[in-house]
């Protein structure tokens, strides 16, 4: 999961648990109940760690698993990285662009 950004784990478990549909199941279901088995380690301790009900909806798991795993640190490292960005002097101009 290290390796695997967070934001990249939720959109590619979303797209498994669309194939699965079950009868009498929403999507917030589905997904919460199949999410237990897409942990590993760690992840899945964090996740038997928290307060019994405080993950209702999938909203309040992608929530508070961003949280967790990639914190606002991060977003604000990212964002002031993009801002400042620039093209050194001896630095072609491919180089640079990418």
């Amino acid at each position: 999961m290290e390796s695997e950004g967070a934001y990249l784990f939720i959109r590619k478990f979303k797209k498994v648990c669309i194939m699965m549909c079950i009868l009498q199941l929403g999507d917030d279901a589905v997904r919460l109940r199949f999410n237990l088995f897409s942990l590993k380690d760690l992840i899945k301790k964090w996740l038997y760690s928290l307060a019994i009900d405080s993950i209702i909806t999938w909203k309040d798991f992608v929530k508070v698993f961003l949280k967790k795993f990639y914190p606002i640190h991060k977003i604000a490292l990212i964002r002031k990285n993009l801002m400042q960005f620039k093209q050194e002097s001896n630095e072609p101009f491919w180089r640079y662009f990418e």
